[in-house]
């Protein structure tokens, strides 16, 4: 017994001895990796978008690949979601420090009290529209009068906008056949002709109706109001705590969006290749004009900047909708033109 105890002993000694250069080890190449990161001086930094992977962020993803956030001293970390809601909620008490969205997000917010800020406008043009089959004859928002008129549902941008056509037509609700929410289902309803019209992102989803069954008229939001569209969102404290990395985001995501602007071909090779890594060959052309689509949308002569003007539209919109008691003691407070019009100075 002493004998198997003795050997005992000594393989536990072996064992234990075993265990602690493993952890001599791991504590080196953890000290060594943390170096790493310490010596290339990047922060990371995640950036919520409310969306899946798509040639659609083709400006963050050029900026991306081709380092400018890195030139910041960012690492950036893309967090894709169909919650939108989740993304504002955790921007609003600084669980995230920017996202991507669009302005009446923003407006919404802080109406219930929650600090957010626009600090780069991405979209120059609202990108919803209403779409319906041509042999309907619905060119005009005038048109949607007594029509079934699907939509998402009665939130987000997409609401949004359908108030701002109804609005700029003399129109409410009540003047529509039948307002039925229907999901992102949009080509499905309109070939089955279960509803007349729907509320669609004008990029993409025109081209999916057509190719599934019909040509398609569409009303684009952008004629008939000036709302505030998708941007860079973030918070009172990051802009108050780390006004730099506010800076360095806005920089980056600006010249990511010149890019793609003056190059579209090599944004969207970028993008394929990448980052939106689940597209198949044949449908290359059709996310290609997609992405042709959303050049459009973002084309400014002040890129990034976004007007007043607008915000003061996209709050009377919500009002008139219901979805604000009022308007806010200081609207100019949602939005912060700094940052974007120093960038465009550099």
């Amino acid at each position: 017994m002493r004998g198997i105890r003795s050997r005992s002993s000594r393989w536990l000694v072996v064992a234990v001895f075993i265990v602690i250069v493993g952890l001599v080890a791991a504590l080196v190449y953890l000290a060594r990796d943390s170096a790493s990161e310490t010596e290339a001086g990047l922060r990371p930094v995640t950036l919520f978008m409310s969306y899946v992977p798509s040639v659609q962020f083709a400006p963050v993803y050029v900026a991306h690949q081709r380092g400018y956030f890195a030139d910041e001293g960012i690492d950036v970390i893309f967090e894709h979601s169909l919650n939108e809601a989740d993304g504002i909620d955790r921007l609003a008490v600084n669980d995230l420090s920017f996202g991507l969205a669009s302005g009446e997000q923003v407006l919404l917010a802080r109406a219930s009290g929650r600090p957010l800020v626009y600090v780069f406008e991405w979209y120059e043009r609202f990108p919803v529209g209403i779409a319906a089959p041509v042999d309907l004859g619905i060119t005009r928002p005038e048109d949607l009068a007594g029509r079934v008129v699907g939509i998402p549902g009665l939130y987000g941008a997409s609401y949004i906008g359908l108030r701002a056509l109804l609005d700029a037509a003399g129109l409410t609700e009540a003047d529509l056949g039948e307002l039925r929410a229907i999901g992102f289902t949009a080509p499905e309803n309109i070939c089955e002709r279960q509803i007349d019209a729907a509320v669609i992102y004008i990029v993409n989803e025109p081209i999916a109706i057509e190719d599934q069954c019909t040509p398609v008229d569409v009303i684009e939001v952008s004629d008939y109001a000036s709302l505030v569209a998708n941007g860079l969102l973030t918070n009172e404290q990051t802009i108050r705590d780390d006004p730099a990395l506010v800076a360095g985001m806005v920089r980056a995501l600006r010249r990511g969006l010149e890019d793609t602007l003056a190059d579209p071909d090599a944004a969207f090779t970028i993008s394929v290749e990448n980052y939106v890594t689940d597209l198949q060959p044949e449908q290359y052309d059709t996310q290609r004009q997609v992405l042709l689509n959303s050049l459009e949308l973002w084309r400014s002569d002040a890129l990034g900047v976004t007007d007043p003007a607008a915000w003061e539209q996209t709050q009377q919109v919500l009002i008139d909708a219901g979805l604000m008691a009022g308007p806010l003691d200081d609207l100019s407070a949602a939005y912060d033109l700094r940052f974007a019009q120093e960038a465009a100075a550099d």
